[in-house]
């Protein structure tokens, strides 16, 4: 049997797709640098929704590093899902 899921965690995974697909991935340093801020993230979704959903990246950020010290990679972090 096939698990539901929330609307609530759809949304946070296209936000976090979103802000993935738009972001540079460097493959020297093997990080991923957010190449969009959080008011860009919300022009890109077509649906209302509301600010506290989108997580507060910005330009410059990494969001994912070999070292595990990303801010997608913290357990605390904004960009968590789950």
């Amino acid at each position: 049997m096939v698990h539901r899921r929330s609307e609530k965690k759809l949304l946070l995974r296209k936000i976090r797709a979103v802000i993935y697909s738009l972001s540079y991935d460097d493959r020297l340093i093997c990080e991923t640098v957010s190449k969009v801020s959080r008011i860009d993230v919300l022009a890109f979704l077509d649906q209302a929704i509301q600010i506290s959903d989108v997580p507060n990246v910005e330009k410059g950020e990494v969001l994912v590093d070999s070292r595990g010290r990303g801010s997608f990679q913290r357990g605390e972090g904004v960009g968590r899902i789950g």
